[in-house]
């Protein structure tokens, strides 16, 4: 039990960076398709992705040493099926006559590994058949085949990296983890009435979409913010110093796209777009000065803290008040900045200080 123990403990561990990873992806393809983002379908794919770590790490850890595997001579896999049952007939301490054997029989190896490999699946049964709508025998299939996946993982050695299989290639396993599969679908089969249905999440979703939340404008921003550190990275090579690049991708990905568009990349695939405070498409003039103050003092006050506090290793000791004064001034004027984000975060509707001033705000794509 307390391997188990250690192998969700290191899924825990590695989950959030792997959330990382997926969270952009799953933004953009919520706010995409349904304008909004859907909590509960965010919910049930998080602990999805939980799961399967889960899942693949059991069948994978502990791992051994390579000198270990190299002078293993247990059994490298079993084609016989049923053996489970018949090595509980052979090796169990069961006896019905005699109670005290019970609780030793439910301790017994012979138990807890059929139990487990039953267990293992019974979540992925019930993902398949709930959330992800499969029919009971596409759940069956799909139940097959992750054990399948799992079992020829541990009898390749890893793909390769090992010298020979550290665990047994099983077919009962194959059986075992498709029954738990087939009752993970009976599960969510019998607790369908008490949860949401696709049809009422969407239905909450789109409700919400007409609203731009503060997320779906963060993810906008993120997607532009990477396609311009890749191709500035790109011209980063011919070009130097390296801000040359970055704001020659500037004027083309924010900039251009936003003056003959009206959204950049990221605001189109998020669904949005720059609009004047009635809701016609915003002027040139009001996106430069949304730009100006948005970008220009944002980015401008960090830089300008930034590169002070730099001068605070280096400067004269009689210099370091007034360059702590201008620090301390600049970063007042940076906290009623994020007073204003942080406003905008939980404010159902709410211009940030660089939309009051351009006269513009986000609306979404019909």
């Amino acid at each position: 039990m307390s391997s188990y123990i250690h192998v969700i403990y290191t899924a825990a561990i590695i989950f959030p960076m792997l959330a990382i990873l997926i969270t952009l992806p799953i933004l953009l393809f919520s706010y995409h398709r349904y304008g909004a983002l859907p909590k509960w379908s965010i919910f049930m794919i998080y602990t999805f992705v939980f799961y399967m770590l889960c899942a693949y790490f059991l069948t994978i850890l502990p791992l051994p040493s390579q000198s270990f595997v190299r002078h293993l001579t247990t059994p490298t896999h079993n084609f016989v099926p049923f053996t489970f049952v018949t090595e509980f007939i052979k090796y169990n301490p069961f006896s019905l006559t005699h109670p005290g054997t019970w609780v030793a029989a439910l301790k017994a190896p012979t138990v807890i590994q059929p139990v487990f490999n039953i267990f293992l699946t019974v979540p992925f049964g019930f993902y398949m058949h709930y959330y992800f709508q499969r029919s009971w025998k596409q759940t069956i299939l799909f139940s097959f085949c992750l054990s399948l996946f799992f079992e020829l993982t541990q009898i390749s050695g890893l793909y390769g990296i090992y010298p020979r299989p550290y665990r047994l290639f099983d077919v009962d396993d194959l059986l075992l983890n498709t029954t738990g599969g087939i009752i993970g679908a009976w599960g969510a089969k019998i607790l369908s009435p008490i949860l949401p249905t696709k049809q009422d999440v969407t239905t909450r979703t789109m409700a919400l979409s007409r609203n731009v939340s503060p997320v779906r404008r963060i993810a906008a921003l993120a997607v532009d913010w990477i396609i311009i550190s890749i191709v500035s990275s790109v011209f980063g090579i011919f070009l130097k110093p390296d801000w040359i690049g970055t704001a020659i991708c500037f004027v083309v990905f924010i900039l251009g796209f936003e003056l003959f568009t009206q959204r950049t990349i990221g605001m189109r695939l998020v669904g949005i777009r720059i609009v004047d405070l009635q809701g016609q498409n915003a002027s040139w003039i009001r996106i430069l000065v949304r730009n100006l103050f948005g970008y220009g003092v944002i980015g401008g006050l960090y830089e300008v803290i930034g590169r002070l506090l730099d001068m605070t290793g280096t400067a004269p000791t009689s210099q370091l008040d007034n360059i702590l004064h201008w620090v301390l001034i600049l970063s007042f004027f940076l906290l009623l900045v994020l007073v204003d984000l942080l406003i905008d975060w939980f404010s159902q509707k709410h211009l940030l200080f660089f939309e009051r001033l351009s006269g513009t705000d986000t609306k979404p794509i019909k």
